[in-house]
């Protein structure tokens, strides 16, 4: 059987809070895909998930913006709206990324939705943050009269956060899974998919969260057996600060990595969430870890950049 590799690229990746706009995304992602270019020319069995926070922010702001004439869109719909569009571009860009090096795979982006528990407590907390940032008097405005509850990320200004539980599985798994074991590139999982509810009796309905993409990227690696996890971050930055530069080549085994996440000592919940799925991913049986920015992406397929974990040492083309 041909090794697997989850490719798992964040949302601000695609749209970071500087340049948003569709051509950018556009842009980000033909970046993305050549970078790529190497993974997806093998014979791997490859499954790609974004992240959607950017993305499914500005849906809401532009649904809250146009409310007075148009009705509002629900959060799952908006996950949706966000997995439809970002797959779409997603899909056309690894598709001219493999016609470009006269590669011939198909490939597909699939809307999926993620069970989550109608029990769990995170479902009624908000603590995600999404979409923009907005200044400190904004932010309250928006929290006083749209009843956003609005979280501050520091350095960087205030978010709207909403609820999001912890994934139990994903719907449409089995067609992943079946998908990249024939040879599809598969697009799936974006955002962490959209998040519903099944009632006793089996039926689906959408609930007003989000879900943890870095945790239904373990989810997806278990089940199409990857060896490798990929992590596309957009910012060297918070690693950086954390004494984990993905701008070099630099190793971690999986133990050195537990003693760092023990610390919990990490100011940037974006590190310390891509480390502890990295952890979860190596301990469910995973081979490697490889964290590294858009920019390094090629440098870092060719050895000479990104923060490994794993098998130390071990060289990423000898790793597939």
């Amino acid at each position: 059987m041909n090794k697997g590799v989850v490719i798992l690229v964040n949302g601000e990746v695609l749209a970071d809070r500087h340049n948003s706009t569709i051509a950018s995304q556009r842009e980000n992602a033909s970046l993305l895909a050549r970078g790529l270019a190497p993974l997806l020319a093998g014979d791997l069995r490859v499954v790609i998930l974004h992240g959607n926070k950017p993305q499914v922010g500005f849906v809401l702001h532009r649904s809250e913006l146009a409310s007075h004439a148009l009705h509002p869109i629900p959060l799952d719909v908006c996950g949706a709206d966000t997995q439809g569009a970002t797959g779409y571009m997603l899909a056309m860009a690894v598709r001219n990324a493999l016609r470009e090096t006269h590669v011939d795979r198909y490939v597909m982006s699939l809307v999926t939705q993620t069970v989550v528990d109608s029990h769990d407590p995170n479902i009624s907390v908000s603590t995600k943050p999404i979409g923009p940032y907005f200044d400190r008097i904004t932010a309250e405005q928006y929290q006083t009269t749209r009843g956003w509850h609005m979280v501050l990320e520091p350095g960087r200004g205030y978010r709207r956060a909403v609820p999001a539980p912890n994934p139990l599985e994903v719907v449409e798994m089995d067609v992943i899974a079946q998908l990249a074991e024939n040879g599809t590139i598969v697009i799936a999982a974006g955002g962490g998919g959209i998040p519903v509810i099944r009632t006793p009796d089996g039926y689906l309905h959408g609930v007003e969260a989000v879900v943890d993409t870095d945790q239904v990227a373990c989810m997806v690696a278990a089940n199409i057996n990857a060896s490798i996890m990929l992590m596309v971050i957009e910012s060297d930055e918070k690693f950086a600060v954390s004494r984990l530069s993905t701008e070099q080549i630099n190793h971690l085994s999986l133990g050195e990595l537990n003693a760092l996440l023990s610390t919990g000592s990490f100011q940037s919940n974006m590190v310390s969430a891509k480390l502890r799925a990295a952890a979860n991913f190596l301990e469910s049986g995973g081979e490697q870890v490889i964290i590294t920015t858009l920019r390094k992406l090629p440098q870092a397929l060719d050895n000479k950049a990104g923060l490994r974990i794993g098998l130390k040492d071990t060289p990423f083309e000898l790793a597939l």
